[in-house]
């Protein structure tokens, strides 16, 4: 398979992407819940971009490029007061951290 060809950034911009596993508040456990969280997310502003990750335990969010680290703080934290909205509807909390192979 040959592999896209590469666009170079902007100089000096960051954004972030980050896959997030969902789990149910019971008993935290991964939770199948991806596409309705998705689903509640979709028509509403959202600051950024939710998808579906490689299971429905996971989705992936990103930011815009940004040039301050100021606005990307602002912006993560406009997505995770969003997710957590559609994740209470849903009794599913978020955790993420470390990396993956």
């Amino acid at each position: 398979m040959p592999l896209g060809s590469f666009k170079a950034g902007e100089a000096l911009t960051v954004g972030v992407e980050l896959e997030l596993q969902l789990v149910n508040w019971t008993d935290f456990d991964l939770s199948a819940s991806a596409s309705d969280i998705l689903h509640l997310l979709e028509g509403r502003p959202f600051p950024g971009e939710a998808k579906l990750e490689i299971t429905e335990s996971m989705i992936e969010i990103a930011t815009d490029v940004h040039h301050h680290h100021e606005q990307l703080l602002g912006q993560l934290r406009s997505i995770r007061d969003a997710l957590v909205v559609a994740c209470d509807r849903l009794n599913v909390a978020v955790c993420g951290g470390g990396t993956h192979p």
